[in-house]
């Protein structure tokens, strides 16, 4: 749970869990955080690790940005099943080093393209960066702003929790 007392532990969603949340500074993590969990609070800077019900985490982009930091976010995402990386349809650089997001070989990368609606927005080109840097398909266009692919990625990572997606599932 966050520490933060404004942070609504009120699940809208039961079975939207157990996923991180990571990319860049600035690449809307925190505002997609925000309209997955349907929740209306102001959007601000991540500083640290933000940790909402059922283990959805809003991670700083400090975390990808800066080398001293990957430490701390292979430890963040380690008991998560689902790794969401924002990639910015309006940039042509990969955050992270190759490799980093499939250090766990059991976690699912899920690549989301942020900030669709931007006028230098390319969602093609940041499909195939996220092609390029090992993240397969399905790829989600979402918008913050106009809500488009929010609703079809909650639904997506909702689908994961069904019992015969979970390949690690013993009986």
């Amino acid at each position: 749970m966050s520490s933060n007392k404004d942070v609504s532990k009120e699940r809208l969603h039961p079975d939207l869990t157990d996923f991180v949340l990571v990319g860049d500074v600035g690449c809307g993590k925190t505002a997609l955080t925000l309209a997955l969990l349907e929740l209306d609070e102001k959007v601000l800077k991540t500083q640290a690790v933000v940790f909402h019900a059922s283990h959805v985490v809003d991670t700083p982009g400090e975390f990808v940005n800066r080398p001293a930091y990957y430490g701390a976010l292979l430890s963040t995402i380690v008991d998560i099943s689902t790794i969401v990386y924002l990639q910015p349809a309006n940039s042509k650089a990969f955050s992270l080093p190759p490799g980093l997001l499939h250090v766990y070989p059991k976690k699912r990368v899920v690549g989301v393209v942020s900030k669709t609606d931007l006028p230098d927005a390319d969602p093609e080109r940041a499909c195939r960066v996220l092609t390029e840097h090992n993240i397969s398909p399905p790829y989600f266009l979402t918008s913050t702003v106009t809500g488009d692919g929010v609703d079809a990625l909650r639904s997506f990572l909702i689908s994961l929790q069904q019992p015969e997606s979970n390949s690690g599932a013993t009986s």
